[in-house]
């Protein structure tokens, strides 16, 4: 399993202590459900989070897990394309689709480890064998964060 990556912690330290520990508990969890793949970690501008993927470019990503303050969403980067027949996922856009996520636990539920297993089975893959690693990607300009008071 891929190591926690410091600069993840780093990020993190704005958000309130609960939801650090439910975002790197959920990094961890869904490293132990993935396959051997590839992680962004990114300090965007809206959120800070991890992406997974088979090829080291973002638009080759099938699953993200950025933090708000008080969740963390589990997104599926074509998630309109999976079968969700009791319509849990939510979104209003041409691809993306997610879950609110407040407990680790939630990944524990067979329906929601199906949609993961759907997401990494349609994912872009490369031709090369894969080298699984971390990826630390930093957006330039501010960064809307929760508030010391959370």
């Amino acid at each position: 399993m891929l190591p926690e990556p410091p600069e993840y912690v780093e990020f993190l330290a704005p958000y309130p202590y609960e939801v650090q520990v439910l975002a790197r508990e959920l990094r961890k969890r869904m490293l132990e459900l993935l396959p051997p793949c590839i992680e962004t970690v990114w300090d965007a501008t809206n959120a800070v989070g991890v992406a997974f993927g088979f090829t080291d470019r973002n638009a080759d990503h099938f699953i993200h897990l950025p933090v708000y303050t008080k969740y963390v969403n589990l997104g599926f980067s074509d998630g309109v394309r999976l079968h969700d027949p009791e319509g849990r996922l939510v979104g209003k856009g041409s691809r993306i689709r997610h879950l609110r996520l407040t407990a680790v636990e939630e990944l524990e539920d067979p329906y929601v480890v199906d949609l993961v297993r759907q997401a990494h089975e349609n994912a872009v893959r490369s031709n090369e064998p894969i080298e699984p690693r971390s990826i630390i990607r930093v957006m330039a300009g501010p960064k809307r964060r929760p508030r010391a008071n959370g």
